[in-house]
């Protein structure tokens, strides 16, 4: 067959047909009878509509009317006028299958509306983003890695819904905003209403809205235990409820906090600061709430670096470069502790890798992301950002107020997604100079590069 869609006989049940359809890379799945007779198409969204509503997840799947019952027949394929009305209709309904029937109703096979339409010149990669066209609920997507991941995500095909409070403004998806495929919800996680509503028809979830950084944390306790904690088990309780089960949670190396050791998933937690505390009380909770279904992933990510639509100049690396632009020297506080590095686009591609890969290897996991070779010491990223720069000075303190200093193994991330980073310190911190040179940021001291200063107002 041209197209690969589920085919689940009407005895089979709800939960195991969403099961079916999320193991696909499609979103729909078709109804046969005990003979192979085709009954009507479903999709995952109609299935969680029908669990909310009531229905039991072990109920059969013909016991409720299917969504649509359109169709392909041998003498209709042949004639221009039917293929034109049966297109008219299957956009009408938002329907992107039909099934070919046999002369007694078998699925012999299955045309997109881009078979139909004739496209034999489209190519492989469109055809797979047409295939895909899962809708993702990226919460936070207007933030440093939010900003980045949803523009790889419509690149890679995917419908995309950002709920964002915009606390650091709003043009980081200016760029994008005019994509059909993007759709942008403003509102706070820790408001219910927004909550629930926000998972209306999507097929998985990104939490990275969060008060990010120890600075940040401190700055805003409250909000820190509002947001981090609180608003994060209301967002995976719904989910759960409404039969999502890809749920991938941003957390963070730093829950690690001190240790002499190369630091594994099961290693043991020493967390040094709130922000650290509130993602591991997260974590607990998440972590709690999976079962066979719903299937969270949790992500604890090394300290991020690298240009972003949304900028900040709170991190490590980006501030270093942002001081060699200004200042023509590079400030190093303490130097020995060890840091493992993450760049954003590596951050962005890890989060659409666990979306790809099968659940039952990332579900009801947690995985530190990064490489073993960007597990650094702060003196040696001066050095590599100095000599990537052309050997700006560098001034050592070794005092430092921060007492993080660990590192950490990435080999089960490497093992499950094959992910091996592609961006580097040196070439980073070269493009956020370039970034500066030529004013692209204008005021890099501006507050609204600067988490902890909740600032909105931009440049």
């Amino acid at each position: 067959m041209r197209h690969m869609l589920p085919l689940v006989e009407r005895h089979t049940s709800i939960r195991e047909t969403i099961q079916r359809i999320e193991q696909s890379p499609f979103t729909t799945a078709f109804v046969v009878s005990e003979q192979g007779i085709y009954l009507g198409g479903v999709s995952m969204s109609d299935l969680r509509r029908l669990l909310v509503s009531g229905a039991k997840a072990e109920d059969e799947i013909g016991a409720y009317p299917v969504k649509h019952t359109f169709r392909l027949t041998a003498k209709a394929s042949q004639s221009r006028p039917e293929i034109e009305a049966l297109l008219a209709d299957l956009r009408l309904h938002a329907v992107t299958y039909v099934p070919l029937l046999s002369s007694i109703g078998e699925v012999q096979d299955i045309f997109s509306i881009t078979d139909l339409e004739g496209n034999a010149a489209t190519s492989s990669a469109v055809q797979s983003a047409a295939e895909t066209s899962r809708r993702v609920l990226v919460v936070g997507g207007a933030g440093y890695l939010g900003s980045v991941l949803v523009r790889l995500l419509l690149k890679r095909g995917y419908r995309v819904r950002v709920l964002d409070s915009f606390i650091y403004g709003r043009k980081s998806l200016d760029e994008v905003i005019s994509n059909p495929h993007l759709e942008v919800i403003e509102g706070d996680l820790r408001n219910i209403h927004v909550c629930v509503s926000s998972l209306e028809g999507v097929d998985a979830v990104v939490l990275l809205a969060a008060i990010v950084g120890d600075p940040a944390s401190k700055a805003r306790p409250t909000e820190t235990l509002e947001t981090n904690v609180l608003a994060t088990q209301a967002l995976a309780s719904a989910a759960k409820l409404q039969h999502i089960s890809r749920f991938l949670y941003a957390s963070t190396c730093s829950v690690y906090g001190v240790g002499g050791d190369l630091l594994d998933e099961n290693s043991k937690l020493n967390p040094v600061s709130l922000y650290a505390r509130s993602k591991i009380a997260s974590e607990e909770i998440i972590r709690k709430m999976g079962d066979a279904y719903f299937a969270p992933t949790i992500l604890r990510m090394g300290t991020l670096y690298g240009f972003s639509p949304r900028m900040r100049f709170d991190l490590v690396v980006n501030t270093m470069s942002m001081k060699s632009f200004l200042e023509g020297r590079i400030q190093v506080f303490g130097g020995s502790q060890w840091r493992p590095l993450l760049g954003v686009e590596d951050a962005a591609e890890v989060y659409v890798r666990c979306l790809e890969t099968d659940l039952k290897s990332v579900g009801n996991q947690v995985f530190n992301v990064g490489s073993d070779a960007q597990n650094y010491q702060i003196d040696e990223v001066a050095d590599r950002i100095s000599k990537s720069l052309g050997g700006i000075p560098i001034t050592r303190d070794n005092v430092s107020l921060d007492a993080r200093d660990y590192r950490v193994s990435f080999a089960k991330i490497a093992d499950t997604v094959g992910f091996a980073p592609a961006q580097t310190v040196e070439g980073s911190a070269s493009t956020i100079v370039g970034a500066l040179h030529s004013s692209i940021i204008k005021d890099p001291r501006h507050r609204i590069y600067y988490n902890h200063y909740f600032d909105a107002t931009e440049e």
